[in-house]
């Protein structure tokens, strides 16, 4: 359906009905203002969780890079060598991925959840006061 057409025009007059365009107007931007804030509120809760769960795996990482068997007898067994072989491995697979995961968030933040703000509070506000 959309919004009914504000006439620059028809504010000189400020009929009753461009009063009520005027109204579904601003109960427009309000509405947008509410899901933009609260879009930025849920993509901050997110980037927290990522941040939480980089750090966690970033700490598994370390434990799985310094893993060592306790040798029993004069040398490791080839299963031994190969788990901790394996285990290091995996520690760095595990960091490539928080290295992108870290870019990620950045660019979340750099390219959404600031832009978003920013829009919230310069566009809609402006409109708002106005």
């Amino acid at each position: 359906m959309g919004l009914p057409t504000l006439e620059f025009s028809d504010s000189f007059l400020d009929s009753p009905d461009f009063r009520e365009r005027l109204k579904y107007h601003e109960i427009e931007l309000d509405r947008t203002n509410k899901f933009i804030k609260e879009l930025i509120k849920d993509g901050n809760m997110l980037i927290t969780a990522l941040k939480n769960l980089s750090t966690a795996v970033q700490k598994f990482s370390q434990s799985l890079q310094e893993f060592q068997f306790e040798c029993i007898g004069d040398a490791e067994t080839d299963d031994e060598v190969n788990i901790a072989q394996s285990f290091k491995e995996f520690s760095q697979l595990l960091n490539t991925v928080e290295e992108e995961r870290r870019r990620l968030i950045q660019n979340a933040d750099d390219v959404l959840i600031a832009p978003l703000e920013k829009f919230r509070k310069e566009q809609i506000g402006a409109a708002k006061v106005r």
